[in-house]
């Protein structure tokens, strides 16, 4: 089963100002939330509340649509994410690397 690591990228659309508040309290200390690839995904975004990215790592079964699939996943558990916590959301876009394409080069 080929690994994806899946980042879909949106805007956040018009958010009122107590879901612009309750972005903002989600920040870490340092002004971003973490930054990485997990199976339940993390949704990234810094303090101008333009974009935000959902990192998420998916194994899905071999074939000639396993990247269709890795894609349709994670866009539809960033969309889940959003609507559940009620953040309002526009102009999704999806991209994604296989790790199992990726080559190490060993000195």
């Amino acid at each position: 089963m080929p690994t994806y690591r899946v980042l879909v990228r949106g805007k956040f659309d018009r958010p009122t100002q107590a879901t612009r508040q309750k972005l903002l309290d989600a920040l870490t200390e340092d002004g971003l939330p973490g930054q990485l690839f997990s199976e339940t995904g993390t949704l990234t975004y810094s303090h101008h509340l333009g974009g935000f990215s959902f990192r998420v790592a998916i194994d899905v079964a071999a074939g000639d649509d396993a990247t269709r699939t890795a894609h349709d996943q994670a866009e539809l558990m960033a969309m889940e994410l959003l609507e559940r916590e009620g953040y309002p959301y526009r102009d999704l876009t999806v991209s994604s690397t296989c790790l199992d394409d990726i080559r190490i080069r060993r000195r």
